[in-house]
């Protein structure tokens, strides 16, 4: 009996510990929400051109959940495995890198293809090309980028700022 409530105890606790941590003031998309805020590029980036390009979000928002590639990469060498970084920043945090490993095409050998959900916030994104293996002496890719535009919450009231325990709970709907 008493195993039974000490499991019981710690199933609670872990489960209010998950339920701590999880954004609650997220709303449900509406309609008018996914027409408002949709956003979609699609950035070609090639083997000539190894710098990152910036990809314009609007002010005041952060963006992305997913991010498909299509391509090609040669090479003379034994085998080429193209990768696209995508660098991105979060207020005035440094620079963050993912780097994405589209898979060859068992049918087509030389052709590239990947779908990624994936969730990156970002104020500022640049895409790059890069690659593992052999230099590649072809490889370009259109990388399409599609989600949907957060708005950034407001900032805390200044006085609530400093305060420690004593500031004014704050939350905010991130999707407003």
């Amino acid at each position: 009996m008493k195993i039974n409530r000490i499991i019981l105890t710690g199933a609670l606790t872990l489960l209010g510990i998950f339920a701590a941590v999880q954004p609650a003031a997220l709303q449900a998309q509406t309609d008018y929400d996914i027409y408002q805020n949709a956003f979609q590029v699609t950035v070609p980036i090639n083997v000539t051109n190894f710098n990152f390009t910036p990809v314009t979000i609007p002010t005041g928002k952060r963006l992305i959940q997913n991010v498909s590639m299509s391509g090609a990469a040669q090479t003379n060498g034994a085998d080429v495995q193209p990768i696209i970084i995508f660098a991105t920043t979060l207020g005035t945090e440094t620079s963050n890198n993912r780097f994405f490993a589209p898979l060859e095409d068992p049918q087509v050998p030389g052709q590239y293809y990947a779908d990624f959900e994936t969730t990156m916030y970002a104020d500022t994104l640049s895409v790059s090309p890069a690659f593992s293996g052999y230099t590649p002496t072809f490889m370009a890719f259109n990388v399409v980028i599609t989600g949907f535009l957060v708005s950034m919450p407001d900032p805390p009231p200044a006085a609530a700022i400093g305060r420690g325990g004593n500031a004014t709970p704050f939350t905010h709907d991130l999707l407003r």
